[in-house]
């Protein structure tokens, strides 16, 4: 029997937060389902904690930040691995034990570094827009350089390079420059016809591998990207050699404007998803997403721009847009951005690719803010029997580290040499109960919570401000 004016259980209780957090919403217009707030929580089973982080390194490599990373796995028929790092000016392999090999202390210090395995050289190429491209095989460590019969020096790559059938492509001031075949050091230079150009102003950021679908073919191609604007590169022949003054028989390469105002700042922000698509974080602070062999794309972040006090994608600080990273590992879409004065990344939000793959009619759902961490850019080593995603530190007053992020059971943020404590902080939608002018005497609440240590709070809020904070949750045995 229910008691007067008590309201049904049915509708007292909360929905787990399947739609994900809403920072863009008023308070009484989240829908149930919707979440204020995920801070360092996501769903899985419920609402519980995100995993935490452990460092791959004791003691600092210096005072510098990580500038990138990269797992190169080699060797054909007797496959290795090696995991590679830049900081400083220094370009180093890092083993689990942990052992540094210093490749090079020659590169231009303090520089965003990007990391690239051909396959058909069986090399890693290293780039970061100011030295020549560098490259290793696994033995050697050496500088791109042209065969002294030739006439063009390879190009100062912009971002990361890029390969598309048997080529390599890379970006110049002038556009996108491509390799002769299957060779890594013939290049074309400002030609008329091997040299990729814009449509609109400015120079290209980055390269992606995208394919696109046919009716029964799948057509290799890349994504290039400006600031405002991406295109997409495609074809079968591209020409038998790029420093000739005219295009060979059969050259049939092209650059298409797919659109001219979305396009990105942050060349390490664009990552693909198996089976889902590209995404990267935009110049406008949104992230787009281009469905897996499609051509036309749309914005998967308004929920993120916030409109209260939870700073979101709107917070990233414009001028450190280089700083943004995205990551994809185990089922999340991991986004990273420097919010405030921050140059590099210390905010986290997750997008959930189950959902987005298995219920696509409730759009994206992301959880976070996940704080705690200072992450300037993650690789996923996922070959060789490897599953795991690596992070290095972005705060050079912390050091140069290398961390192991999403660690099972590990519940602290490796920061340097220290574990902190994560904090979880989830804030449900307000229920109004149908009627918001109305008061309510809340009696009691009742919490189903899952902790591994600490104990848990709750806070009650209305449209008017704070009811209680930090109520501690008593335990029922």
């Amino acid at each position: 029997m229910a008691l007067r004016k008590q309201i049904a259980e049915s509708t007292a209780s909360y929905t787990d937060p399947y739609l994900g957090v809403n920072l863009r919403e008023s308070e009484e217009h989240l829908r149930d389902g919707e979440a204020r707030l995920m801070q360092n929580c996501i769903r899985n089973g419920g609402v519980r904690i995100r995993q935490g982080s452990s460092n791959l390194n004791s003691s600092s490599y210096g005072a510098y930040r990580v500038l990138g990373g990269h797992k190169y796995y080699y060797g054909g028929t007797t496959p290795v691995a090696k995991r590679l790092i830049a900081y400083n000016n220094a370009i180093s392999v890092i083993s689990d034990v942990p052992a540094e090999t210093v490749l090079t202390t020659g590169m231009t210090a303090g520089l965003r570094t990007y990391f690239t395995t051909w396959s058909i050289t069986d090399s890693v190429y290293i780039s970061n827009g100011t030295d020549t491209p560098r490259k290793y095989d696994g033995t050697t460590f050496s500088t791109v350089t042209k065969p002294g019969a030739k006439v063009n020096n390879p190009p100062i790559a912009r971002g990361p390079l890029c390969p598309i059938l048997d080529r390599m492509m890379a970006i110049s001031p002038y556009g996108i420059e491509r390799t002769d075949p299957r060779v890594d050091n013939v290049w074309s230079s400002n030609s008329s016809w091997a040299t990729l150009r814009p449509q609109t102003p400015g120079l290209f950021q980055a390269l992606a591998p995208y394919s696109i679908r046919g009716t029964d073919t799948i057509y290799p191609g890349i994504i290039a990207l400006q600031e405002r604007a991406h295109y997409l590169i495609t074809g079968t022949n591209f020409g038998a050699d790029v420093e000739a003054a005219t295009a060979g028989t059969g050259e049939d390469a092209s650059i298409k404007l797919l659109d001219p105002t979305v396009g990105t700042g942050s060349p390490a922000s664009v990552c693909a998803v198996p089976g889902i698509g590209l995404f990267w974080f935009t110049a406008d602070l949104n992230v787009f997403w281009i469905k897996e062999g499609g051509l036309t794309g749309r914005y998967v972040g308004d929920k993120l721009q916030s409109t209260g006090a939870t700073a979101g994608l709107e917070g990233t600080n414009t001028a450190a847009l280089a700083g943004v990273w995205m990551a994809y590992f185990d089922h999340m879409l991991m986004l990273s951005i420097p919010t405030g004065s921050a140059v590099y990344a210390s905010t986290q939000y997750w997008m959930d690719m189950r959902e987005l793959r298995d219920n696509p009619q409730n759009g994206p759902v992301w959880y976070g803010p996940m704080t705690g961490q200072t992450i300037g850019c993650a690789w996923v080593e996922n070959q060789q029997g490897d599953n795991t995603i690596r992070g290095g530190e972005g705060n050079s007053a912390t050091g140069a580290f290398v961390y192991t992020l999403r660690v099972p059971s590990v519940y602290t943020d490796a920061v340097g040499t220290a574990d902190n404590d994560i904090a979880m902080v989830y804030q449900t939608l307000f229920k109004d109960f149908g009627v918001s002018s109305r008061e309510k005497y809340v009696q009691a609440v009742h919490a189903d919570c899952n902790g591994f240590s600490g104990a848990a709070t709750v806070d009650l809020f209305d449209l008017e401000g704070t009811l209680a904070t930090a109520v501690p949750l008593q335990a029922v045995t």
